[in-house]
């Protein structure tokens, strides 16, 4: 099936678009990964630190790194459509 030039280009933009504003989103889930990463070693190494406190820490920083994963494979998946678009 061949698609016009100008919906070819629109998609394409879309694309690029998209991959801006992921790019954005995973700058931020990584951000705050790192945090949480770090708020759940500084928990874990403190003597008075509970274990539900410890548990909640590690999920925040779970969550995040899920997240993060998450947002690489829609990238993913919009840069293998940019590839077919342009017939790569």
């Amino acid at each position: 099936m061949h698609r016009s030039s100008g919906f070819s280009e629109v998609l394409t933009v879309d694309i690029e678009d998209r991959l801006k504003k992921l790019q954005s989103l995973f700058t931020y889930a990584l951000s705050g990964a790192v945090a949480a990463k770090a708020r759940y070693l500084a928990i874990r190494g403190e003597p008075g630190s509970t274990p539900a406190a410890i548990s909640r820490a590690r999920m925040t920083w779970q969550q995040l790194e899920a997240r993060k994963t998450a947002i690489i494979a829609r990238m993913v998946e919009l840069e293998d459509l940019a590839m077919e678009e342009v017939g790569i």
